[in-house]
């Protein structure tokens, strides 16, 4: 029978099953793709178990709600250890989605050769997952995944290609959770989500504030919401600093930031910056943004309904694209700038998307309905 789901965006009528029983294991760092798969199955009705780390159950938004039961790794105790005593639970489910593929998975997955539970396996990085490179991360159990063990699942319904076994099934990681709010206050509030590494190109984003800065009518807080991967990075947002200052006061980050600081920090934020970089070398392997893995900020935007400025590159669902402004360099991303700012684009957005995260909200929870079977 159908029920309704209370949302921040409105009430939601899916077709849920509260009798089929979903595993989520994640024994990585991938909070975030955690708490947002753990709130989508919650949402077609079903009360996940989740297999992690203490750093995930900490870190997961979803670790209060009744209807988790958590089965947690003690700090000491090696994760093969942990799921050979998770067993009789994990058999128990209809479906185990695997978060993050690591080796440590590959005793249950030698064993995987039942129709139940059903095996899933997120792939974030496609090209890397898929090569024959056996000193890539993870290579053991990709080959076991390869080789049938679990179903390939793509983290982006974009990612699909009609014709590829391996791309044909995909779910959206991105999932709405918090509605759009607007401030009343003197400065406007950017944050750019994410560690300063070079899968984003902060250097532009600083080149704009630094063309965008004579231009503003108002104060600009612009907080780069993660740590620093090198020395280097950190000494290009200080000396970026002095340069807009003061019409734009640059915030960063001495170390890793905290789920709770972060959240906090982009719910009273204004928009976002996603300097997304379009592609992306790891032990020698490219990948393609929006072609073979996505970029986790676009969770950060859809989570909290933030209007955000982006790539022309990268590709979303045109659900998301009210809440969105395409930049194509430096000159283009400093006059997107200065007029959101100037003039308050990013509200009018933020009053206008409640439509479009609906839409996407039933096209993720279609997405994951139909890849686990829901009746």
């Amino acid at each position: 029978m159908p029920f309704e789901v209370l949302t921040p965006q409105g009430v939601l009528t899916t077709d849920g099953d509260h009798s089929m029983k979903i595993g989520l294991i994640e024994l990585s760092a991938h909070s975030e793709v955690l708490d947002s798969l753990i709130r989508q199955v919650m949402d077609l009705g079903a009360n996940p178990t989740v297999y992690t780390n203490p750093f995930c159950a900490e870190a997961s938004a979803a670790a209060a709600s009744p209807a988790v039961a958590w089965q947690v790794c003690p700090p000491d105790l090696p994760y093969a250890q942990f799921l050979e005593r998770c067993k009789p639970s994990l058999g128990a489910q209809d479906h185990l989605l695997l978060i993050t593929p690591v080796d440590a998975l590959c005793g249950l997955l030698h064993e995987a050769h039942t129709q139940q539970p059903a095996w899933h396996c997120l792939v974030h990085n496609l090209n890397t997952f898929t090569s024959s490179d056996d000193n890539r991360p993870s290579a053991a159990v990709a080959k076991l995944v390869l080789e049938g063990a679990a179903s390939v699942l793509l983290p982006d319904l974009r990612l699909r290609e009609s014709g590829d076994p391996l791309r044909s099934r995909a779910v959206n990681i991105a999932y709405p959770q918090h509605p759009p709010t607007e401030f009343t206050r003197d400065e406007v509030r950017c944050c750019v989500p994410g560690r300063l590494y070079s899968g984003r190109d902060h250097a532009e984003v600083l080149s704009a504030l630094e063309l965008a800065a004579p231009r503003l009518t108002k104060q600009l807080r612009v907080d780069f919401l993660g740590a620093h991967s090198t020395e280097e990075t950190k000494a290009t947002v200080e000396t970026a600093r002095k340069a807009v200052a003061p019409a734009v006061e640059l915030r960063d980050h001495p170390g890793f930031v905290a789920q709770e600081e972060f959240d906090r920090t982009l719910s009273e934020a204004d928009f976002l910056i996603l300097p997304i970089a379009e592609y992306l070398t790891r032990n020698g392997i490219v990948e393609t943004r929006g072609q073979t893995c996505v970029t986790g900020n676009v969770n950060d935007m859809v989570r909290f309904g933030l209007p955000s400025l982006l790539p022309a590159f990268y590709p979303l669902s045109g659900h998301l694209d009210g809440m969105t402004a395409r930049y194509d360099g430096i000159a283009s991303l400093a006059d997107l700038l200065v007029d959101w700012v100037n003039t308050d684009e990013f509200n009018r957005r933020k009053r206008t998307a409640g439509p479009g995260l609906t839409a996407y909200r039933t096209e993720c929870l279609s997405a994951l309905r139909e890849q686990l079977g829901c009746r």
